[in-house]
């Protein structure tokens, strides 16, 4: 089988981070041949058009406005989610046709494998363990707070990447989207998430769990081994999550006080830019 869209989002201060993560992707995953979706609120036209003549087959745009008013209601009413707000934008991705599965990839991310393998399941969603699953806890079925495991553990993942197939998820999924956005509702919510809050309690019980190997959080990585250690020359995708971002030199030296291989991964996402940069369009 195969992925009909690739779905991300970005911004002015992100687009560097998208065009990498784009070019690794169609460099190392070559029976890709669908359409490349970037969701925005705040990408100039300049922005739009350097990505849209860097990348065959790419539409920028923005939220449908159901989603746009809704993002708006939740983040005045919660303004600590303001300065997060393009994050939920990937629920859009829940919104789009349905006509066959869709990708979703955060911008922050490197491809260094082919993630084909995750298409082999017939699972409504495919995504990998989160950093509470990580580190050998769970999450709180109501609230998402992280709680020590249990005998009865639920699956919670991370919303950085994804396989969405909205046939096999139901007609439902759209309509249940809406309550979870509801500002009175979103009081419970206790993790620090924003979009992937909402991707969880919606599909939390049919998700089929990858390996980490296709999500490598290097934000996480050295305290996340409880789970599945996977060095970091074994990862298929490098998830550059939290504010140390790879085209961000001002954050690096923390980040890699917390884990000294920040730095490779670094040098593996400069190396991966260089090559892009040679040969577009």
């Amino acid at each position: 089988m195969t992925a009909t869209t690739l779905v991300t989002v970005s911004s002015p201060d992100f687009r560097i981070g998208t065009e990498v993560m784009l070019a690794s992707f169609l460099a190392h995953n070559r029976w890709f041949t669908g359409d490349i979706l970037v969701l925005h609120s705040r990408l100039t036209g300049a922005d739009q058009a350097a990505l849209a003549a860097s990348f065959p087959r790419l539409l920028c745009r923005t939220a449908s406005p159901p989603l746009a008013d809704a993002i708006n209601t939740l983040t005045v009413a919660h303004p600590h989610l303001a300065a997060r707000r393009d994050r939920f934008l990937s629920l859009e991705t829940l919104l789009l046709p349905a006509t066959g599965r869709l990708l979703f990839a955060d911008s922050d991310l490197l491809f260094r494998g082919d993630i084909a393998p995750l298409l082999d399941s017939d699972a409504a969603l495919v995504a990998c363990p989160d950093a509470a699953m990580l580190r050998g806890n769970v999450r709180d079925a109501d609230s998402l707070a992280e709680v020590a495991a249990g005998e009865t553990a639920s699956a919670s993942f991370n919303a950085g990447l994804l396989v969405y197939d909205p046939v096999a998820a139901g007609p439902g999924v759209a309509a249940a989207l809406w309550p979870l956005l509801d500002p009175a509702g979103w009081a419970r919510i206790a993790s620090q998430h924003t979009d992937q809050a909402v991707w969880n309690l919606l599909l939390r019980d049919r998700v089929a769990l990858a390996g980490t190997a296709f999500n490598l959080m290097i934000g996480h990585r050295a305290a996340s081994f409880a789970h599945e250690p996977v060095p970091l020359a074994d990862a298929r995708v490098l998830h550059f999550n939290g504010g140390a971002k790879p085209w961000r030199p001002d954050r690096h030296a923390d980040a890699i006080a917390r884990d000294p291989d920040y730095a490779t991964a670094v040098r593996l996402w400069a190396a991966a830019r260089a090559d892009w940069l040679k040969g577009r369009p």
